[in-house]
């Protein structure tokens, strides 16, 4: 068996004399199947999100400390006067 770590379905792709399995661009043995496919899905990790609503406007702060807001000020430039009271 082959191991291959990926959140993705890995698929086999033969590119002129080598063999690929994608999404890890891992180049394995001719003839090597899915059946060969050792599939590690790596366990993520799923973050606290704190939803505000500022005037129409939503805020969300993560628990890593990023903050977003969905205004187009926040869109166009990545900060905003909505956003900019959450950070800490």
């Amino acid at each position: 068996m082959i191991p291959i770590t990926s959140i993705h379905n890995p698929a086999i792709v033969v590119l002129g004399d080598r063999t690929i399995v994608m999404p890890t661009w891992t180049v394995v043995p001719q003839g090597t199947t899915l059946d060969d496919i050792d599939w590690i899905r790596p366990v993520q990790e799923k973050s606290e999100v704190k939803v505000k609503h500022v005037g129409k406007y939503i805020v969300n702060i993560y628990d890593n400390g990023k903050v977003t807001c969905d205004c187009p000020g926040f869109t166009y430039r990545k900060k905003c006067k909505h956003s900019a009271k959450y950070l800490v």
